[in-house]
């Protein structure tokens, strides 16, 4: 067969005005807002201490709400993702409410966070292609509130990797639970309080979901669609995420460690926690800016926590049995302001 004598060079072919795209600029500022709201409704909460039942929460409602503001300057970037870039956590706060359950404390951890006021300055490792955090030349703090910090908080998981138009949908990657429900890492940043003990009492610390969510253990289905545009205030992409997400999370070998932290000795045989999540959630992104401008979404599911374990007490061991169930739900808004670099 003979081949072609002709041949065709075609020009790279950028995506179309309406397909949504990051693109960030050296000198872009970008602030954003984010209000996360969990309501943890308990209809079982029981501990049992030597075959002794004590309702320790049962019909009661918690909630937390952390606000914050942050504040990225894009440093320096290549092909529209950034490499750089200086971030101010302007605010960082958490609400809690709980409701009194008589005969256990509890630990109240309402109040600003210790990065609140604090300058990180990450850049992206050409070679490893991990980002480095430090703190700028105005702030200090410990090295470990450094580690628990996550650069990505644009949403660019969401988008496709190709071109699409409305009506379409794509998968979208499970981590994207992280992104919305921890929005920056672990920002929510307290020194201890502690708990005070009468005289002669034990104390025992009723277990739990893990201080950064575990929102990595989930496992399930994150599909996003391209709803409509919507051409008030600018250009923008209305995506709808729909998310059914479930894990099941062991977590003997993490309260073990917890509790070595603490100076106690507790040996776990069971600490399983199981979870599902469901719901949409609504970004809107720019189509001129090329960067998400809100968030808004709910999603609500189901829990349940059983934990066996014992405790030295004195001279005694305390064998303890805990089982929990319950309803979730988490309330989600993000809106971002972006100027400068090609942001207007």
């Amino acid at each position: 067969m003979l081949k072609s004598p002709l041949l065709i060079l075609l020009p790279f072919l950028p995506l179309s005005a309406d397909s949504p795209r990051v693109a960030h600029e050296a000198g872009r500022e970008v602030v954003r807002t984010y209000e996360v709201t969990s309501i943890r409704s308990l209809d079982s909460a029981v501990i049992n201490v030597q075959g002794q039942d004590q309702d320790v929460g049962s019909g009661k409602e918690r909630s937390e709400t952390l606000s914050l503001v942050v504040a990225d300057k894009i440093l320096a970037a290549i092909d529209g993702a950034p490499t750089g870039f200086h971030r101010e956590f302007t605010s960082a706060s958490t609400d809690q409410a709980m409701e009194e359950v008589e005969g256990a404390l509890v630990r109240d951890s309402s109040g600003a966070s210790e990065l609140e006021g604090l300058g990180v300055i990450f850049t992206l490792d050409a070679e490893g292609g991990a980002w480095t955090r430090e703190y700028d030349e105005d702030s200090s703090g410990e090295d470990a509130w450094l580690e628990e910090l996550a650069p990505g908080m644009d949403l660019s998981s969401i988008l496709p990797e190709g071109e699409v138009a409305v009506g379409d949908s794509w998968d979208v990657p499970v981590s994207i639970l992280g992104d919305l429900l921890r929005p920056g890492g672990t920002v929510d940043v307290k020194t201890d309080p502690g708990v005070d003990v009468p005289e002669g009492g034990v104390s025992i610390a009723v277990p739990g979901a893990p201080d950064d969510g575990g929102w990595d253990s989930f496992e399930g289905e994150v599909v996003a669609r391209y709803d409509s545009i919507e051409e008030e205030d600018g250009r923008r992409a209305k995506i709808v995420l729909t998310l059914e997400l479930s894990s099941d999370l062991d977590r003997v070998e993490e309260l073990e460690a917890e509790a070595a932290e603490r100076g106690a000795e507790e040996d776990y045989s069971e600490a399983l926690l199981t979870r599902s999540l469901s719901g949409e959630v609504v970004v809107l992104w720019d189509l001129i800016g090329h960067h998400a401008l809100s968030v808004e979404g709910t999603l609500t599911g189901e829990s349940t926590f059983n934990a066996a374990w014992a405790i030295e007490a004195g001279q005694m061991q305390l064998e303890l049995e805990y089982e929990e169930e319950g309803s979730l739900e988490y309330e989600v808004s993000m809106e971002v302001e972006a100027t400068g670099g090609g942001a207007d």
